[in-house]
């Protein structure tokens, strides 16, 4: 077993901040299980704009290596992936766990168009460079329809984990804490 410690970074989604729905728990169960856990500031999320979010992920998941996770939810998980495609040529890392994550424009979000439209997933990069892939999507999201979800999720090549009336994992939908995804996390933390 290793000393090194796990980095989680959580990254979050639009209309959302860290301190919003599950992330501050999952920061501390993280930090409950010996990681380090990087809560992720992304501006002006009640109107996203592309480059302002790769400059945010650029400026906050630094030092990654093949001890980091990545956990995203929403919008989030377009815009990490991209960065991850972007970054991860010479580089690899633990895994990357998507909550309802979706990259072609939801039907109830056309205002999203430019953002999808500017994103660039290199399937073949994600694939090589991150050991594990993980989606996660419920069957009544009705901000990320399941095919959606699961689109990303086969674009990614991920295990893709369906959570029955989820929502979209909002606090409203009940996540104020996320037990599953500690479940997920607690062998990834342990591995060598």
């Amino acid at each position: 077993m290793s000393n090194r410690s796990k980095t989680v970074f959580i990254v979050h989604g639009e209309h959302a901040s860290p301190e919003d729905h599950w992330f501050a728990w999952l920061a501390q169960q993280v930090e409950a299980m010996q990681g380090v856990a990087k809560l992720v500031f992304l501006p002006d999320a009640d109107a996203p704009e592309f480059d302002l979010w790769q400059q945010a992920l650029d400026m906050q998941m630094t030092g990654l290596n093949e001890h980091s996770i990545v956990v995203a939810h929403s919008l989030g998980c377009l815009a990490v992936a991209h960065y991850l495609s972007q970054h991860l040529n010479h580089q690899k890392i633990e895994a990357l766990i998507c909550v309802a994550g979706f990259k072609s424009v939801p039907p109830h979000k056309p205002e999203l168009n430019s953002f999808i439209q500017q994103a660039t997933l290199q399937s073949r990069v994600l694939h090589r460079q991150i050991a594990h892939r993980i989606a996660l999507f419920s069957n009544n999201d009705s901000v990320v329809p399941p095919p959606l979800a699961l689109q990303f999720g086969h674009f990614m090549n991920a295990q893709l984990l369906e959570v029955k009336q989820a929502g979209h994992f909002t606090q409203q939908d009940g996540f104020s804490e996320f037990a599953l995804l500690q479940q997920i996390l607690q062998p990834l933390m342990l591995s060598v």
